[in-house]
């Protein structure tokens, strides 16, 4: 028990330059990602300019030639479909078992050949897991033992997410919010220290500039408050039909049995769409710029609305490789315009129309990912204002309980749970003698351990209690010792039963 004790001190000081390690490398392949897409952007623009017999016919052999190419990927490298966001919190709890550049290849290229078709799909996902996977590559050079790598891959998930948006601080949040679920040192710390190199390395060479170039000018008065809330009841409606639809399109393409079926459909509609709409193609990022600083109609954002929502989850329902919240982001930004052109005969709302638009962006995200703090931080930094926290912090609310009455699950929880479903994807539960974690736990109200003796418990899995934590003194515990509410408690677990032992630990 004491060596245990000893070797939790020690990692407090190894994660330091192990952070800025992972920090670096999660910061350069996410420039590099945000690099490429940028420029498949504008290569996409030329793709679509003109709609005659020889744009149609490059398309096509463009869609045939990339789709062979996503196809070959996704087999090479199974747990790189999709955003990579639950893999990741699949590989910190032992449930999967990513192939470190196989992965990342796979991410950059698939998800560069899909943005430049036009899939509505964003980078951040891909950042995220590129940024996990090579800090496990990291962590294999060093040589660090099982535990200390998964730290080092929620640090570079964090740093991932950090460079993609220039939001350092939404990078920690995402690690405790998304990944763990809950608050300890092992897990804020190398994510905060990771997530500043990330975001210095993006802006040493993509510039000091925030991820949107709008902000509030004006923050919204007490008396208009009332307008956050009714852009958190839209928001928490559409984010949770979001969530159904991608689950429903999940399900329509694994009902198709032909690679070729599959992918004449996710083409033949994207090209469809670019001609036809080409503004909702990509991530959105250039379509959330002009709709901030452009007064759209109400019928043209109501088509950016049910148009980007629906494409969205089709494509990403097809399992290719790319992330949802740059495009959540946009459906969200067309909700708080769309409550704005409603509202604006009646009220002089010219001054605060950036702030409908910037509570609709949180909105959104509130009611997808069910991560509220995350999706205060993460709008707030890539914004680089911090004027609109009442406003967002009312909208956040309304949309989290809006899905909640719903009775939605959060869209990662469902795809993690879903995932979990693939035999093929798990990694074989052989047992492992060096394949241990250490994990921490708060202790809230409501479980079932309070107050009972360490002997008296019956863990779901075998666990060893290394120490617990209370008002602020940290002692090694016997078997007489009780768990008491507010302790913060460390266990030595197989990496097999983290996810039994996450579930009798936590209160969701």
């Amino acid at each position: 028990m004491k060596n245990d004790f000893n070797k939790k001190k020690k990692l407090i000081f190894r994660i330091l330059t192990d952070s800025i390690i992972v920090g670096a490398f999660a910061g350069l392949f996410s420039v590099l990602y945000r690099f490429i897409i940028s420029k498949m952007d504008t290569y996409r623009k030329v793709l679509y300019s003109n709609f005659d017999f020889k744009s149609l016919l490059i398309l096509i052999i463009m869609a045939v030639i990339i789709s062979f190419i996503i196809n070959r990927l996704l087999k090479w490298a199974p747990l790189s479909g999709g955003s990579g966001i639950p893999q990741i919190r699949g590989e910190i709890l032992g449930k999967f078992k990513m192939n470190e550049w196989p992965t990342m290849i796979s991410k950059i290229v698939g998800g560069s050949l899909g943005n430049l078709m036009g899939f509505s799909l964003g980078r951040e996902g891909p950042s995220i897991q590129m940024g996990g996977a090579s800090a496990k590559f990291v962590g294999k050079i060093l040589k660090r033992p099982p535990d200390e790598i998964k730290y080092m891959i929620t640090a570079g998930a964090a740093a991932g997410l950090a460079a993609a948006f220039n939001a350092p601080m939404a990078g920690c949040i995402f690690a405790i919010e998304e990944l763990h679920k809950s608050y300890s040192k092992f897990v804020l710390l190398p994510a905060f220290i990771a997530s500043i190199i990330a975001n210095y390395i993006s802006f040493l060479i993509m510039g000091p500039e925030s991820s949107f170039s709008f902000a509030i000018i004006k923050s919204l008065p007490m008396k208009l408050i009332w307008i956050a809330i009714l852009v958190g009841i839209l928001t928490g409606i559409v984010g949770g039909f979001y969530n159904v639809m991608i689950i429903k399109f999940q399900d329509l393409f694994k009902k198709i049995n032909s690679d070729i079926l599959k992918y004449a459909l996710l083409m033949g509609v994207t090209i469809i769409i670019g001609f036809s709409f080409f503004e909702i193609t990509g991530g959105g990022h250039a379509l959330l710029e002009e709709m901030a600083y452009t007064r759209f109609p109400i019928k043209y954002l109501l088509a950016i609305l049910v148009i980007k929502l629906f494409y969205t989850t089709f494509c990403y329902g097809s399992g290719v490789q790319g992330g949802i919240f740059l495009p959540v982001l946009v459906i969200g930004g067309s909700c708080g315009a769309l409550i704005f052109s409603m509202l604006e005969n009646g009220i002089n709302l010219d001054q605060y129309y950036i702030n409908f638009i910037i509570l609709g962006m949180s909105g959104i995200l509130a009611s997808v990912v069910r991560s509220p703090i995350l999706s205060v931080i993460l709008v707030s930094e890539m914004i680089s204002s911090f004027q609109h926290l009442l406003s967002i912090a009312v909208v956040v609310i309304v949309s989290y309980y809006v899905a909640e009455i719903l009775k939605i699950d959060p869209i990662y929880d469902t795809l993690f749970e879903r995932q979990l479903k693939d035999k093929n994807l798990l990694v074989a539960q052989e047992r492992d003698l060096s394949n241990y974690s250490i994990l921490e736990y708060t202790i809230v109200d409501g479980l079932e351990v309070i107050d009972k003796k360490l002997k008296e418990i019956k863990f779901p899995r075998h666990i060893l209690i290394m120490s617990i934590e209370r008002d602020n003194h940290e002692f090694v515990p016997n078997a007489e010792d009780k768990i008491l509410l507010g302790d913060k408690i460390t266990v030595l677990i197989d990496a097999k039963d983290s996810l039994e032992i996450d579930k009798y630990l936590k209160r969701e």
